[in-house]
């Protein structure tokens, strides 16, 4: 027999620090997630502001072949208005000057995809950075009232560590070992009022004789399957 009564109250302070504990993690793990996803979106402006970069590199680039083409392109439209050009040399700067009319016109098409794409760059860049701007100045706030309330919630634990410790001193050493190894192994509860011939933890049915040793005593037994702390609270007929 286990007098389960004692451990009752002490059991019901660890669930409530079990609670307390879950709610701090909880704000943690929501604090960690703002964060997160305001450097995910950083990092997302990093990209997009590399990508801006390289657009501008190679928009250089063009406008540069540009000006090479052009330069070539008006150099041949004057051998070609040169009266003495030979016919066969006229038809090969002619063919070379179709040739660098349509490169001059792919570039100035690329030229101009890329300044519409760096414009709508720099907008959506101008865009996120006052978005993540706003998002960590509301984090900061958002940090200072998590530890206020993380803060104010380790205080309650440590009111309720206090009437724990008060409470262990008046059970007994050989069951509070039990139950701080079971604390220790089991997650939640550990103490069951049952009034059915099953363990709540594990679902384990009752041999006949389990049964009948449960109901006979208004003091406690372990589950011969899980180990937890089991008291009989139905009808003893």
């Amino acid at each position: 027999m286990i007098s389960c009564k004692k451990l009752i109250s002490l059991q019901d302070l660890d669930l409530k620090i079990d609670s307390v504990r879950a709610q701090i993690e909880e704000k943690k793990q929501k604090f960690a997630r703002m964060q997160s996803d305001i450097q995910e979106e950083a990092k997302l402006n990093e990209k997009k502001s590399a990508l801006l970069k390289k657009i501008q590199v190679r928009k250089r680039q063009f406008e540069s072949d540009l000006n090479v083409h052009t330069d070539k392109l008006k150099t041949i439209k004057l051998k070609m208005k040169n009266a003495g050009v030979l016919p066969s040399v006229y038809v090969a700067l002619e063919k070379e000057a179709d040739t660098l009319k349509k490169q001059v016109d792919e570039l100035e098409t690329k030229i101009i995809e890329d300044m519409e794409k760096l414009e709508l760059l720099k907008a959506d860049l101008d865009k996120n950075e006052k978005i993540v701007n706003g998002r960590n100045e509301h984090l900061l706030l958002v940090k200072q009232r998590t530890q206020e309330e993380i803060k104010k919630l380790n205080g309650e634990i440590e009111i309720l560590k206090t009437q724990r410790s008060q409470e262990t001193l008046s059970i007994d050493t050989f069951i509070l070992e039990k139950y701080e190894e079971l604390r220790h192994t089991k997650n939640g509860e550990i103490i069951f009022g049952v009034d059915i011939l099953a363990c709540p933890k594990c679902g384990m049915g009752f041999s006949a004789g389990f049964q009948n040793l449960l109901k006979s005593h208004d003091d406690g037994e372990f589950c011969p399957n899980c180990g937890v702390f089991l008291y009989w609270t139905g009808n003893r007929e």
